[in-house]
């Protein structure tokens, strides 16, 4: 599994053009989920930056992943829900976040939607779901931080989920190494339909 940093992109015309064929495995969820955790652990290399104040992540990041055979490009958003910036600032980031998915929308083999496993689908979460399902692009759930959701709280998200009509959970804590195998073979099953 062989993954490296290509660019951030700040402005949608500096999207990356390839020649070659690479889907885009995305992640997105709200400020703080533990996205740059989730892909360090994923990839087995520290190639997202784990901040210690949520919604850091200003650009779009992408890293060329070459995975099993396949080549495809996993997609880092700007976590979503964060106040911090001028009202300008939230603005250039909705309209660089929803750019994104309609430029890309054919590119796209699998958004990986990342919710708190202890705090649940919150409204902007909800929203995303809502979205990606309007717009078809096909997308999982996975659970994050699993390890610091009780018994009673990780059911609770679960059954929140499932009222919302989502099948498609992985439970993952980047903390414990749990979750990866399961995750791994998920965004495998999607990269394979694409090749």
């Amino acid at each position: 599994m062989a993954v490296e940093f290509l660019k951030s992109v700040y402005r949608l015309e500096d999207l990356p053009r390839t020649n070659e064929p690479r889907k885009e495995i995305v992640f997105v969820g709200r400020s703080n989920v533990g996205k740059s955790s989730l892909l360090n652990y994923l990839t087995g290399r520290d190639i997202a930056k784990v901040g210690k104040t949520p919604g850091r992540t200003r650009a779009i990041n992408y890293f060329k992943w070459d995975f099993e055979g396949i080549k495809a490009f996993l997609v880092d958003l700007p976590g979503y829900g964060f106040a911090r910036g001028d009202k300008r600032e939230v603005e250039n980031w909705k309209r660089l976040i929803e750019g994104y998915f309609h430029e890309k929308k054919d590119d796209i083999g699998l958004v990986l939607v990342l919710v708190d496993a202890k705090v649940g689908p919150t409204k902007d979460d909800i929203a995303m779901l809502e979205w990606l399902e309007y717009l078809g692009i096909p997308y999982a759930v996975v659970l994050t931080k699993e390890d610091k959701a009780k018994q009673k709280e990780l059911n609770q998200t679960l059954k929140k989920l499932k009222e919302l009509g989502v099948k498609n959970v992985i439970k993952t804590s980047s903390k414990e190494k749990k979750g990866k195998e399961q995750l791994l073979k998920v965004i495998y099953s999607y990269l394979k339909k694409e090749v």
